[in-house]
């Protein structure tokens, strides 16, 4: 009797973890959707004027984006990719930016 117990005590709460989960990822998911995009002018106008943002850096994304970080004064950051289209999107944001020093980079062995 003690093992049926048991099992069916595992069967509830796997069925309360996939609920869960499934809860939490239907939630997550909007966030994604109402992502802020369009004309990479009007975007980085608004981080630098608004937001008193300057272009800290850029990199390629597999050749196929450019992906920007802005940062502020006051330590305020946003990150910018942008299509080959040149639409923009704002794929994340934040606070309390902090420079990291420049490490050289050194080959293992060496």
């Amino acid at each position: 009797m003690a093992d049926l117990y048991s099992i069916k005590t595992c069967r509830r709460l796997l069925a309360t973890m996939v609920a869960a989960g499934a809860l939490t990822l239907s939630f997550s998911l909007p966030a994604e959707a109402s992502m802020a995009c369009g004309p990479h002018k009007k975007l980085t106008k608004a981080l630098t004027g608004k937001y008193k943002e300057a272009r800290k850096g850029l990199g390629l994304v597999a050749s196929r984006r450019v992906m920007e970080v802005f940062v502020s004064d006051t330590g305020s950051w946003t990150l910018v990719m942008t299509d080959l289209n040149g639409v923009s999107c704002i794929i994340a944001a934040g606070h309390s930016w902090e420079d990291a020093p420049k490490v050289a980079m050194v080959e293992p062995g060496i």
